[in-house]
């Protein structure tokens, strides 16, 4: 597999898939209702390779994760497609799989930072008029908390994609979603943390081996941006004053103990760190 895809965590190996990346089709004014638009021009300048034009252009990152006693998926995307709301797109995130020589029956657990439509897309796939698990041989994993919001009425309202039925509910059918009501070890190197605020139930991933760390993080951070602008909120955190809360948290802990950053909806593979430039920190993608 390429090199640069993978992350060594002590024993643990941490491959960086994706299932598309487009130009998110919602102006920046809208995507980031507080910011104003002359404010993103440093890090147009810092992080050219996230915009196209006008647009944020954003990676749909999954993570596989292969420890000694499990292989877990980390989030699956917005699925086969095609995706309307983003022009049609197709998922592409098993064919990535494959091309790294996983097939969906060695997935063992199907972790779920949240149920967002780009974070569950390929829990299940249609056969034969009827939704089945895209992972036949894992458990799925998700916080309660997220599970209780979605299932709100006024939330499935505002949803571009009607995802709950297929994607989540399905799964609960089957017997084969389990929740988390707070911080869990998934195995001996991985950890679950609930990071809220994005949604009331995000959590993120923290992977730890023969001394050396790794945080998956979900969408804490959005675009590289926030990492220096923390109170900056996209469109879809639900609770801003917490989204600021837990990403102050979050870059002190990475800061401090010099963590490395895995950051999904940064351009593949979205590693890198947290670094100080002139008193400000700033993302610095791994070489």
């Amino acid at each position: 597999m390429p090199s640069h895809l993978t992350l060594t965590v002590g024993n643990v190996q941490i491959v960086a898939l994706t299932d598309m990346s487009f130009p998110f089709p919602m102006p920046l004014d809208e995507l980031w209702p507080e910011v104003p638009v002359e404010a993103w021009d440093e890090y147009r300048r810092r992080y050219p390779d996230t915009f196209r034009d006008d647009l944020m252009l954003i990676e749909i990152g999954c993570y596989l994760i292969r420890t000694p006693q499990q292989t877990i998926l980390i989030d699956t995307g917005y699925g086969p497609g095609p995706i309307e709301s983003i022009g049609g797109l197709e998922g592409e995130l098993i064919d990535h799989l494959k091309a790294q020589n996983v097939q969906p029956h060695e997935i063992d657990t199907v972790f779920l930072s949240h149920l967002h439509s780009d974070h569950v897309g390929w829990n299940t796939i249609e056969s034969d008029g009827q939704y089945v698990p895209a992972f036949p041989n894992a458990r799925y994993v998700v916080h309660q908390q997220d599970l209780d919001h979605f299932r709100r009425p006024d939330i499935q309202a505002n949803q571009s994609i009607p995802f709950m039925g297929p994607s989540v509910e399905r799964l609960v059918d089957l017997g084969l979603l389990d929740t988390l009501t707070g911080d869990k070890n998934l195995t001996p190197e991985v950890r679950a943390v609930h990071t809220p605020g994005h949604t009331p139930g995000h959590m993120s991933v923290l992977v730890s081996s023969e001394g050396q760390q790794a945080l998956i993080e979900g969408d804490v951070f959005v675009h590289p941006a926030q990492i220096t602008e923390h109170e900056w909120n996209c469109h879809f955190d639900y609770d801003w004053p917490l989204s600021n809360v837990t990403r102050r948290a979050m870059l002190r802990t990475v800061e401090d103990k010099n963590i490395t950053v895995v950051a999904c909806h940064f351009p593949l593979p979205g590693y890198g760190h947290v670094v100080r430039e002139n008193g400000k920190r700033y993302w610095k993608p791994s070489a």
